[in-house]
């Protein structure tokens, strides 16, 4: 049973959004565990995207930075955001390939309205997304010419994975071959995804050949009037029928594993799995579904799951702009997340980011500690961070605002005596924190130097 606490709900925060602000977290603990994740998953809809040209030559800096913005302000929607970010990762596509920022803020905006809904309509979503019929080559896959590219990474990446949790081939070569012919006929007009009979090929197929999911005929994903076929029909729905070798749906461990790798830490067992994905499999595969029972279950707030995940440069940067009450247009952020490794709407290839330790190679850590400086340096809009706000009303002290600076952050209870003694050092005894070069120099310096500490860079 979850003893539901600050320190539990700080971290249910800090997962599924990009940090909480103190008000935030003694809000959560008033409201109770499943009452502040009900109001997490229930977030609408919307069809919030950035406005862009498809030619316009600072299109990617405006995309990035509309929904830099919109990470760093998410309140409410901040597990929808949350999400956004891990579907970027999961449907991975580069605007390095696909050149054309309208396109990938339109793929960003169907995150946003269907990120947290059925996954079935997602990945039906996803197949005929513009950005993905390009980056994938969905677009010049028709009958006669099939292309596989994006039939092998819907199975291997998003749908099934290679291989099940116990070893075992979960497709063939021969299942590649046809499930890119299921998937022919979409072609990108007027910036949407549309199905063309003329390029299908309305031949049997059979995808999963000998198995007990087997299913041939004239297979594929719409009609000529744009609906989704139905099973056995529909190509998507075989794949949600795919059964591993013990016999269990495989998408729901799939993408069980793939989320709780995401929240909470790697490798989880297959019967916590199992747990997970009963209410997902039940309800018809709704992702919010699945993410409340995870987010419920008292092995997430256990403390494999605390203090062992590194904090990819989204949560590093948005947190602690959020935790320090800065302010932020988010000009040159962009830049400054692509040199820490992660360059939004520019993922390295279709597996998405790598994450974990890869995170703070020693270019990408340095390009943390630039960010760190410039964040506790800011005086504009570009990032604006008040230190008189971050020393105590009363009796101000260096050990008061050192203190203060570190529950803000999430870490007070995490940084050894040595180095916060170390940080209250740095103030050289300071008495007056009215005067601006204590404020300007010595909190600005503090802020810099929390921020640099490792148990920052890691929730």
């Amino acid at each position: 049973m979850v003893v539901w606490n600050e320190e539990n709900a700080a971290h249910l925060l800090s997962r599924a959004g990009f940090g909480p602000a103190a008000r935030e977290v003694s809000r959560a603990v008033r409201s109770g565990l499943a009452s502040t994740v009900a109001r997490l998953v229930a977030v609408k809809p919307t069809g919030a995207r950035p406005s862009v040209r498809a030619d316009d030559p600072e299109g990617l800096d405006k995309i990035r930075a509309w929904w830099i913005k919109r990470m760093v302000k998410a309140s409410s929607r901040r597990l929808q955001e949350k999400m956004v970010l891990f579907w970027h990762d999961h449907f991975a596509t580069s605007i390095s390939v696909v050149d054309d920022p309208l396109h990938m803020a339109l793929q960003n905006q169907t995150f946003r309205l269907y990120g947290l809904g059925s996954f079935h309509t997602l990945v039906h979503q996803v197949t005929k997304d513009p950005a993905m019929l390009d980056f994938l080559d969905g677009a010049r896959n028709k009958v006669g010419k099939p292309n596989e590219n994006y039939g092998r990474e819907l199975m291997e990446l998003f749908t099934l994975g290679v291989a099940d949790l116990n070893g075992a081939d979960n497709y063939t070569q021969a299942d590649v071959t046809q499930m890119a012919r299921c998937l022919t006929g979409f072609v990108i007009s007027d910036d949407a995804g549309v199905f063309v009979p003329a390029r299908f090929d309305a031949g049997t197929k059979t995808l999963f050949a000998g198995k007990s999911y087997q299913a041939t005929g004239n297979i594929g994903v719409e009609d000529a009037g744009g609906n989704a076929l139905p099973p056995p029909q529909n190509a998507l729905d075989v794949l949600f029928t795919h059964r591993d070798s013990d016999g269990a749906l495989t998408m729901p461990r799939f993408l069980a594993r793939k989320l709780w790798e995401w929240f909470a830490y790697p490798e989880p067992a297959k019967a916590l799995l199992d747990e997970l994905t009963g209410s997902f499999i039940a309800g018809g595969f709704v992702v919010s579904d699945l993410l409340s029972a995870m987010f419920l279950h008292d092995e997430f707030y256990s403390d494999a799951a605390k203090r062992s995940s590194v904090k990819n440069p989204c949560e590093f940067a948005f947190s602690a702009i959020r935790a320090l009450d800065a302010r932020t247009d988010a000009d040159g952020l962009g830049d400054r997340l692509e040199a820490m490794g992660m360059g939004l709407f520019d993922p390295p290839n279709v597996a998405g980011w790598n994450a974990g330790f890869a995170w703070l190679s020693s270019g990408q850590f340095l390009a943390r500690l630039a960010f760190a400086q410039a964040l506790a340096a800011g005086r504009d809009r570009t990032m604006k961070l008040t230190p008189s706000k971050l020393v105590p009303k009363l009796a101000p002290s260096p050990a008061g605002v050192v203190d203060g600076i570190l529950d803000r952050l999430g870490i007070a209870t995490h940084v050894p005596a040595g180095a916060r003694q170390a940080l209250v050092d740095y103030f050289g005894g300071a008495t007056d924190f009215t005067d601006p070069t204590v404020l300007e120099q010595k909190v600005r310096g503090a802020v810099a130097l929390a921020l640099a500490l490792p148990e920052f860079h890691v929730h």
